[in-house]
């Protein structure tokens, strides 16, 4: 028999603990979530080449995240088969939603605008997806997170990446 208590679903009594069964749907989702992710990933990255040992490839580290995400995947998956947990709830669309944007905008502005306009169009729509907006804390963040993005990428580690539409 299961209880809700605090959230959470509980089983009460006993015989039922380390049976196979759908105890945690919050788990089993993220975890079907991050393997379709990574499967995506790894047939994204099929072509591309991994190199050898001594001289990698561009494919090895997109080969290995990937791996990483199916193999967490699969443990999130069948950790919620066994353990209880959350059921699914409520899902936030505004989040998923404003971050996806700022993340599309990023990257179709990133080539043709340059760096910082792009930054400033991922920044702006993430900066709504929560609860709370600080205006002068944004500005902050904002204008620190700039510079250091042109810092890093075009003249720290050189990147052939324009900072502005006109360079």
């Amino acid at each position: 028999m299961r209880q809700r208590e605090g959230g959470r679903i509980v089983s009460v009594g006993k015989g039922n603990r380390g049976k196979l069964g759908l105890r945690n749907t919050q788990d089993l989702v993220c975890g079907l979530f991050f393997v379709a992710i990574g499967l995506v990933g790894l047939w994204v990255a099929r072509d591309y080449p991994v190199g050898t040992p001594a001289r990698l490839g561009t494919g090895v580290f997109p080969r290995i995240l990937c791996w990483g995400m199916v193999g967490s995947g699969g443990i999130i998956f069948i950790k919620s088969l066994f353990v209880e947990g959350h059921p699914l709830g409520h899902i936030a669309w505004r989040p998923v939603i404003l971050i996806s944007i700022a993340a599309t905008a990023f990257a179709l502005l990133i080539d043709p605008a340059g760096l910082v306009v792009a930054m400033i169009a991922m920044i702006i729509p993430a900066a709504f997806a929560g609860n709370d907006f600080y205006p002068k804390e944004f500005t902050i963040f904002s204008a620190i997170l700039i510079v250091m993005g042109v810092t890093l990428f075009i003249w720290g580690l050189g990147m052939p990446i324009k900072a502005f539409p006109w360079n």
